[in-house]
């Protein structure tokens, strides 16, 4: 997906910052160098994704906002906000730099051979690779991004002042999105169960209210990692079949599954009336790291949602080089998607083994079954460092106005947990606080690096950590 503008560091990202020169920070940490001859040697394969590649000065939330809205004076790590630090396919640089030689950039006719072509190939890739039989051009939209297209969804579905239901913890950008859609959020706690998070059936049903209109159904599970099965997956639907609830499937984590999982597209269950009461949305922005190129798709089985969702999706401001890079990546890209998803599983293992053996104040479950994002317990770092205490201060203070509702923004426990790790590890991390209820006393952790740079992060945050006692 796509981060939502308001998701970088945190919700503050919409206001004037304090003058901090990016200029003035100065390069990554040296640690990063020598953790490289501690790290696990890289996997044999064509493409390098053990090399950390130096994304400061390139405009990146990941990095520049990170570094800037800490005020770092250097950075081990910039693991937030989810992207990619590494290079991409090289298909898709092939093919932007043909196009670039055409130096004319008008609209796009998306009746012509090459637009039609691209939504033809989604439909392709979607079929091969994950059993999904049942999109064609004909039921197929191209929208700016996922975020975009669940927008344009609930505005088609969800009348102003309805709810959306979400199974939470969950991706911070949804609630921007309901918020800006002058809707509700209609939270349902998931439960914590050996190691991992499940759904709480009785609690999602209760929730099933005539004013509940849709659900959004994450799937992988961002901030989690869960991989929803089959069965879960069904009786998600049963339900929202039961109650009229219409799903949201925002699979776009599709591609990163841990070995000994499945991911189940919603699409290809077996009861047809439970896919016709679901909308599928999904981009090539994280299999191939492609989140600036603006470019995703959605479908549906039902003719009517589909209708209904389309009239107000407007793909003239699809970007001419986003679609060059999306077809490019899934005409070309999977044997360099398939490498980069086995590194990421290695980085999973060594990051859920790194933290266990050496960072007893953080506290990891299973190793998550998909996404490249970790789910880090940090309570027991909030007490160490009396972040409750530390946020109450600071909440004494003016705090920035959030644009959505026009109030200021309490700084949470999370927040200040977070300026801690930048602060003494130099490694930025996403507040557990944005992801909705359940997301006290947890922050996000992205793995989607180079592994020295990944260890080097561990190392940093394990050193800091033990500077406590």
């Amino acid at each position: 997906m796509r981060e939502s503008v308001m998701s970088r560091t945190d919700r503050r990202s919409f206001l004037a910052k304090g003058g901090v020169s990016v200029l003035a920070l100065g390069p990554l940490a040296a640690g990063i160098a020598n953790a490289a001859k501690a790290a696990p040697a890289e996997e044999s394969g064509k493409y390098d994704f053990d090399t950390p590649y130096n994304r400061i000065g390139s405009a990146s939330i990941k990095w520049d906002e990170a570094i800037r809205d800490h005020r770092m004076s250097h950075i081990v790590a910039g693991m937030g906000i989810a992207d990619m630090d590494f290079r991409c396919a090289p298909v898709v640089t092939a093919a932007l730099k043909k196009r670039i030689t055409h130096e004319n950039w008008g609209y796009i006719d998306w009746d012509s051979p090459g637009p039609k072509a691209f939504v033809q190939g989604l439909a392709e890739w979607n079929r091969k690779r994950h059993g999904i039989t049942v999109m064609n051009p004909g039921n197929t939209g191209i929208a700016t991004g996922v975020d975009t297209g669940l927008k344009t969804a609930l505005r088609a579905l969800a009348p102003p002042g309805s709810k959306v239901l979400l199974a939470t913890p969950i991706y911070d950008g949804f609630y921007e999105i309901i918020q800006g859609s002058r809707l509700g959020a209609n939270e349902s706690l998931m439960k914590w169960v050996n190691g991992r998070y499940e759904i709480d059936w009785d609690d999602l049903e209760r929730r099933m209210t005539p004013d509940t209109k849709v659900t959004i159904l994450c799937n992988p599970h961002n901030p989690t990692g869960r991989v929803w099965s089959k069965d879960e997956l069904t009786r998600y639907g049963e339900l929202c079949l039961k109650h009229n609830v219409v799903v949201l499937a925002d699979e776009i984590h599709c591609d990163f599954v841990s070995k000994g999982n499945s991911y189940i597209p919603f699409s290809t269950l077996e009861d047809r009336k439970i896919v016709a009461n679901s909308i599928t949305f999904n981009s090539g922005s994280k299999s191939f790291s492609l989140a600036a190129m603006k470019c995703a798709w959605f479908f549906s089985t039902n003719p009517e949602l589909y209708k209904q969702v389309s009239f107000w999706n407007y793909d003239a401001d699809i970007s001419t080089l986003g679609m060059i890079a999306e077809q490019a990546a899934y005409a070309g890209g999977e044997e360099w998607l398939n490498e980069c998803v086995a590194y990421i599983d290695a980085n999973h293992d060594f990051a859920n083994q790194y933290i266990k053996a050496n960072i007893p104040l953080i506290k990891v479950g299973q190793k998550p079954e998909g996404t490249y994002l970790v789910w880090l317990d940090v309570s027991a770092v909030a007490d160490r460092i009396g972040a409750e205490k530390l946020a109450n201060a600071e909440n004494k203070k003016p705090q920035p106005v959030y644009i959505l509702t026009g109030k200021p923004l309490p700084v949470t426990a999370e927040d200040m947990v977070a300026r801690w790790f930048a602060k003494n590890a130099y490694v930025a991390l996403n507040p557990g606080t944005l992801y909705g209820l359940g997301g006290q006393g947890h922050m996000r952790m992205n793995i989607s690096t180079a592994r020295p740079t990944l260890k080097a992060a561990l190392d940093s945050m394990a050193g800091a950590l033990k500077n406590l006692a």
